[in-house]
């Protein structure tokens, strides 16, 4: 497994020389998206276009929203998201390299997933977005956050890597919106920590899968809908430990692996790949299992 895919960029993601956390989360940063190619023959978009949101969905956004001081604090209380780019990236590098749209020698290079082209849902404060950027991807990354989008932007900017600004565009999108003007358009789209947050998912993943090319992949991380799931991630994570925000995840909104296939096999994608995971609060590190039992990444190819 190649170190740029597993490594590269970690560091520099997680650090912004002279600015506090809190400030970076409280600065608002007045970017525009980056218009869309005149060759490209699509029809330019605003940057936010008007959409309504259920009572439940803009609960998830305020809740998320409210820790955007600490997004890129590595140490804080989204420290899990900072080192599970240490799973979720090489799984993604992996699983392109196993499709052949990259090949292997690219995984040895600086920019493995150079000329990809990547959408990320429900990005956040772009953790894993800049990552995937750093190492070649270009990414549009949705959130219905602006809160979140403006951190995003304005931890990008300090980046001072003209290329790798250009390789992002973030928008505050709902993805039912974005795929009535992206269909068949992406090489892969990524769902990390996310559809444990949606209420809609067949809706949701609907218009994730139309947004794709026929032979792109789709990549989900997310949480097992199971007893042990509850008990650890949200008893003891979130009660006792408080390594977690309480009220980050509710077990009527987890989903099984199984469902997730179940779903994506209705929009003619196939399943080829679930494997399971397991974080350690004390250690903040992650590690693949045998077991689906806690968390889990899925891989599906739309036919």
């Amino acid at each position: 497994m190649s170190g740029h895919c597993r490594l590269r960029g970690l560091n520099q993601i997680s650090g912004v020389n002279k600015h506090s956390w809190a400030s970076l989360g409280k600065r608002y940063l007045q970017t525009k998206e980056k218009p869309l190619s005149p060759s490209s023959g699509d029809v330019e978009t605003p940057s936010i276009q008007p959409f309504s949101l259920s009572d439940q969905t803009k609960s998830e956004v305020k809740h998320h929203s409210s820790l955007a001081n600490y997004w890129w604090n590595p140490l804080g209380p989204l420290k899990g998201l900072h080192t599970l780019n240490k799973l979720r990236v090489p799984f993604i590098c992996e699983g392109l390299k196993a499709q052949h749209k990259i090949s292997s020698e690219a995984l040895n290079t600086p920019q493995p997933l150079k000329n990809q082209n990547i959408l990320e849902i429900g990005c956040g404060g772009g953790i894993l977005t800049e990552n995937l950027a750093q190492i070649g991807a270009t990414v549009t990354a949705l959130d219905l956050s602006e809160e979140l989008i403006t951190l995003a932007r304005q931890h990008l900017s300090l980046q001072q890597n003209h290329q790798l600004v250009n390789r992002v565009n973030y928008k505050i999108e709902p993805i039912e919106l974005h795929a009535n003007y992206r269909k068949d358009y992406y090489d892969a789209v990524v769902i990390s920590e996310v559809l444990e947050h949606v209420d809609d998912k067949l809706g949701f993943l609907t218009a994730s899968v139309e947004t794709l090319k026929p032979g792109g992949s789709v990549f989900i991380t997310t949480l097992n809908k199971t007893i042990s799931m509850w008990i650890v991630g949200v008893l003891i994570g979130e009660y006792i430990l408080r390594m977690i925000p309480i009220g980050t995840h509710h077990y009527g909104k987890m989903i099984s692996p199984e469902q997730v296939e179940h779903i994506l096999n209705a929009m003619n994608c196939d399943t080829i790949l679930v494997k399971g995971s397991s974080y350690n609060f004390f250690h903040n590190s992650w590690r693949w299992t045998k077991s689906t039992t806690l968390f889990y990444a899925l891989h599906a190819i739309k036919n």
